[in-house]
């Protein structure tokens, strides 16, 4: 049987870890911890176009770190791991034979999956120095990085012939062992460096042992197993508030990282103002990312899978998910610093959702539109993600912000096909957005201050009677 990806499929906690492998989580950044010792910190440096940085350091005590306390001595079944990741199987169970590096783990949950890990990429540690790549520039756009905790390349060479030989011919299928975290773009190697250069020197995906801590409890979500008008409602307590909708349809603002980035509003003067305005800070897009492999597939994964990674970007609240395939729609682009305005019936289509981008539209890269143009022909039906302030009063007339998947929806639009959405809608508030927001985005810009006069004043007046 082949190995797949690997989900985290086995659950596991970890009462009592001593914490020698630990993560130290924050809303912009991970850094792995090994005995205390800072060694990758994967952040964002708050600007820019797709412009999320990762800095590595490796501040070492010496040139042979042990990390490890002197406390802990090797468990006796530390050499069962060794012997076990020398060869794996996709059907076997993982916890039995991890039970020794589990235990150096910091206490908490965390899932572990047994798989290939696709389109791997190495970004090596420089002992005391630190790195930095642009997300999408510098490293494959499709794919999954690995950062090493120790020398790269690894020093002996005759043990990676030796891997490599042993892979070749197919006598084994020895596995790495990593971690990650669900805020973190990177999965660390804790072991395994020769049997990676192996795996790369042959031009093979690498078997992987992944370990993952969780953040928060989600297994209360339900599988999305079709389209569906309604929501199903679920409370996010935990979310650090990257990503927050506030307000309601015809008055709403999506905010990232703090900062507002698109204003849509409607005045209800009967003109042609309905507005969505663009901040001219680009969205800077992180974690959503994360989501590739569950939305190009997503017939194999629940919601919990769907949504594991944009869950904790959500500000805390009340949310409603749904898979939602609008029969008739269309894409308002907004431009960076500019106002985009529109009137149903006379500027759009007589009726159907508005779906309001954040990156660029339409999507330059041709061949990854053309590749699920394939996948859409195919009967594939990968999931687009958008979000909104609030559950639409009317399907027909009501907008939603477009948080990933614009080179799905291209494809979907291509084809004449009706997009599958995974459709987020905020349920706390019910108020119009903050005035402040849409002076926030239009700046002192005299045009867009013109442009969005009306619905300034349709905002101020929406607050002085909410106070």
């Amino acid at each position: 049987m082949p190995f797949e990806f690997p989900r985290s499929v086995h659950r596991v906690d970890v009462p009592h870890g001593l914490g020698v492998v630990d993560f130290d989580a924050g809303p912009s950044r991970v850094t792995l911890r090994l005995a205390g010792d800072p060694i990758a910190r994967d952040g964002h440096d708050g600007g820019g176009s797709i412009m999320w940085l990762a800095s590595r350091i490796a501040p070492q005590p010496d040139d042979e770190p042990l990390h490890r306390p002197e406390a802990w001595t090797e468990p006796e079944e530390w050499d069962v791991l060794r012997q076990w990741v020398r060869h794996i199987e996709p059907e076997d169970d993982p916890v039995a034979p991890l039970r020794p590096l589990l235990g150096l783990l910091a206490p908490g949950r965390y899932g572990i999956g047994v798989g290939t890990l696709p389109n791997a990429h190495v970004r090596a540690v420089k002992t005391g120095k630190e790195a930095k790549w642009y997300a999408d520039s510098s490293i494959p756009f499709f794919g999954h990085t690995i950062i090493p905790t120790h020398h790269w390349p690894p020093p002996d060479k005759a043990a990676v012939a030796d891997y490599r030989e042993r892979i070749a011919d197919a006598r084994a299928q020895p596995a790495l062992i990593l971690v990650t975290h669900p805020e973190s773009e990177a999965h660390y190697l804790l072991d395994g460096h020769h049997k990676l250069a192996a795996y790369l020197a042959l031009e093979r995906d690498p078997v992987c042992v992944v370990i993952e801590a969780y953040t928060a409890r989600r297994d209360h979500l339900s599988y999305l197993e079709g389209p569906s008008s309604e929501y199903q409602h679920a409370e996010n307590e935990f979310g650090t508030g990257v990503l927050h909708v506030v307000g309601r349809d015809g008055a709403s603002a999506l905010r990232i990282g703090g900062k507002p980035c698109l204003v849509e509003g409607y005045t209800g003067s009967g003109t042609a103002d309905r507005l969505a305005v663009r901040s001219g800070d680009p969205w800077v897009r992180r974690k959503v990312r994360r989501l590739r492999a569950s939305l190009r597939d997503p017939a194999r994964d629940s919601a919990l899978e769907l949504s594991r990674a944009l869950w904790p970007l959500l500000a805390p609240g009340r949310y409603g998910l749904r898979r939602w395939v609008p029969d008739t729609y269309y894409v308002e682009a907004v431009q960076p610093e500019r106002v985009t305005s529109w009137y149903v019936g006379i500027t759009t289509p007589d009726l159907g959702a508005v779906l309001l981008p954040t990156d660029q539209w339409p999507p330059q890269d041709a061949a990854t539109v053309a590749d699920y143009r394939r996948r859409i022909r195919s009967g594939e039906r990968p999931l687009v993600v958008t979000l909104r302030a609030g559950p639409p009063e009317d399907e027909d007339d009501a907008v939603a912000f477009v948080v990933d998947g614009h080179h799905k929806l291209a494809a979907y639009q291509h084809l004449g096909v009706a997009p599958h959405c995974l459709d987020i809608a905020r349920m706390s508030d019910e108020t119009a957005c903050d005035p402040a927001d849409l002076a926030a985005v239009t700046g002192e810009d005299p045009v867009l201050r013109e442009a969005t006069a009306n619905l300034l004043r349709h905002l101020s007046q929406r607050a002085a009677e909410a106070q």
